[in-house]
């Protein structure tokens, strides 16, 4: 068969493991595989005889039956159209509604059993290992990097309200063939520097210290080292197991014209350009490297970088702070974690989450990353306390915790424009420009976190408050006194002129310029439709201009 697989244009940190594995099965029986992100018009005056499209958060909705639309075009019949993933498994009948296919080709779920797609045979998809090839037939390239991915448990018991895992996997199962995993992917594609493990909660494994035993034995215990093999040495290896693909001649060829750079011998490198010049023109690329390796190989060898370099070990959906104990801990501190990320969704678990810390620090982890779900039940100020206590320990045990805000957005929903009960639109806005500033990430220094949300719960929540141009550019404005002139507003309102002002500054700006404004609130409404030009030295918020083209086109004039 001519196989197609589809990942949406949507952008993500890790590559789609599940049309990988797709891949590698559909590889098995023979049969022609083409990977495609988003729209390709390469593939689509062709037709194919089975097309897959992944899928992953629900927000992604739109983007989604956009491309299920497009690519059910490009097959014989619809039924040979198969859509999967994430948000294929938690809202499979809206897919059904908004694309016509038939229900029975939306998998949800693992890909266990291959009769779902009408074939006869007993391969689990879900077991395979990824193919890690079809990732070169885009140039869509994965911030995750090209490391290893894989699972050593599947599932949770925990089934928090929030969490879409208990959909997914159901049960909770250790599927620990790890040591295979990584040994079929050096044989095949060579050796890589890092692990990310997707286990949703690791330490729920009853035999813990075997999963651990198994991947020290495959190269991640504590202290591990690699050296990357380079890229010459893992073609050269794939042209003698007789893989000829077409990339590789490519990549090879990319590798030796930047290498050439680091041959100091004169006689090297005529040998070495001879032999690179004229397989320009040899007719089998592949056969004349493999033909000329015995002179290639010394000078490769003798001026590729050989340095040993630090290997890392990842549980990057975080362990479970409520399971973290000495006994768990000991077992985890023999591998080459790089962070330990442990979830701090609750302020409830404070004296939980500040012991599983400590755990961990005094068995010698000194990097932890920090997940903290906002905008769910807890309230605006539960984050800023939450991310205090984190600098609090960086403080007392030297340690560095980072800390990742993430906004909650129900797995029922097709947009992120959720709003928790207790919060309001303006004060996510604000997490979101503060978090524009600094990149996602709440870092370990007590001056920087005091600088950016408040040196108390007061100038916090006061923040929140803040129009968005003045967090996002904070010095600018403070500087030539703008912000000032907010503040002095601001705190001689009363309670209720707040939270009046946080319900019309929490409208889009197309519907607060045309909204009647208070008399008691219109000077300070102008500061929320102030813009950074970057042009200006002088701002002056009563010159603000007010005539606008939309929404993102509002200037600061002074």
């Amino acid at each position: 068969m001519r196989v197609l697989l589809v990942e949406p244009n949507y952008k993500n940190k890790y590559p789609p493991m599940g049309l990988m594995k797709i891949s590698t099965y559909h590889k098995m029986l023979k049969d022609e595989v083409r990977f495609v992100k988003g729209f390709d018009r390469s593939v689509d005056k062709e037709v194919w005889d089975r097309v897959y499209i992944t899928t992953l958060f629900t927000f992604d909705f739109d983007v989604d039956v956009e491309t299920i639309n497009h690519y059910k075009l490009l097959v014989n019949n619809i039924d040979d159209l198969y859509v999967g993933g994430i948000m294929a498994s938690l809202m499979p009948e809206r897919i059904v509604e908004e694309t016509g296919i038939d229900r029975s080709h939306i998998l949800t779920g693992l890909f266990t059993d291959t009769s779902v797609v009408g074939d006869n045979n007993d391969i689990n998809v879900d077991e395979l290992p990824l193919d890690y090839d079809i990732l070169e037939q885009t140039d869509y390239r994965y911030p995750a990097g090209d490391n290893y991915f894989a699972y050593t448990t599947r599932g949770c018991p925990n089934h928090c309200s929030f969490c879409a895992v208990p959909i997914l996997e159901p049960q909770f199962r250790v599927t620990n063939n790890i040591i295979d995993q990584i040994r079929i992917i050096d044989e095949k594609y060579g050796l890589k520097q890092h692990l990310l493990l997707l286990d949703n909660n690791v330490l729920n494994a009853a035999d813990l210290k075997s999963l651990v035993d198994d991947l020290c034995a495959a190269g991640f215990g504590r202290g591990a080292k690699y050296v990357d093999p380079g890229d010459y040495n893992i073609v050269m290896m794939r042209y003698r197991n007789g893989d000829r693909a077409d990339f590789l001649n490519k990549k090879m060829a990319t590798y030796l014209d930047g290498f050439k750079k680091r041959i100091k011998s004169a006689e090297m490198l005529e040998i070495f350009l001879q032999i690179v010049i004229e397989a320009e023109d040899a007719e089998d690329y592949a056969q004349y490297m493999l033909d000329h390796d015995d002179k290639l190989t010394p000078i490769i060898e003798k001026y590729r970088n050989k340095a040993k370099k630090a290997r890392y070990l990842d549980f990057n959906q975080g362990v479970d702070g409520r399971k973290i104990n000495d006994e768990n801990m000991e077992q985890l501190a023999r591998l080459a974690i790089r962070p330990l990320r442990i979830a701090f969704d609750d302020i409830r678990l404070k004296d939980v989450y500040c012991h599983a810390v400590r755990t961990a620090h005094h068995h010698g982890i000194k990097e932890i990353s920090n997940y903290i779900l906002f905008n769910y039940k807890d309230k605006p100020e539960d984050l800023y306390e939450r991310l205090r206590v984190n600098i609090e320990l960086n403080k007392e045990l030297g340690i560095q915790i980072f800390s990742f805000p993430m906004k909650y957005s129900p797995i029922s929903q097709t947009d992120r424009s959720y709003i928790g009960t207790n919060w309001c639109k303006k004060y996510v806005r604000a997490i979101s420009a503060i978090l524009q500033v600094t990149k996602g990430v709440v870092a370990a220094g007590s001056s920087f976190f005091y600088k950016a949300f408040g040196n108390n719960l007061d100038e916090y929540l006061e923040l929140l408050a803040m129009p968005r141009e003045l967090i996002m550019f904070r010095s600018y404005f403070e500087k030539n006194g703008t912000t000032e002139k907010w503040y002095t507003l601001y705190r001689k309102l009363n309670a209720e002129q707040k939270e009046r002002l946080m319900v019309l500054v929490s409208l889009n700006l197309s519907e607060l310029r045309n909204t009647p404004w208070p008399d008691d609130l219109k000077d300070i409404l102008k500061f929320y439709l102030i813009k950074y030009s970057g042009r200006t030295e002088n701002t002056d918020v009563k010159y603000v201009q007010m005539s606008l083209l939309d929404d993102n086109d509002i200037a600061v004039e002074g």
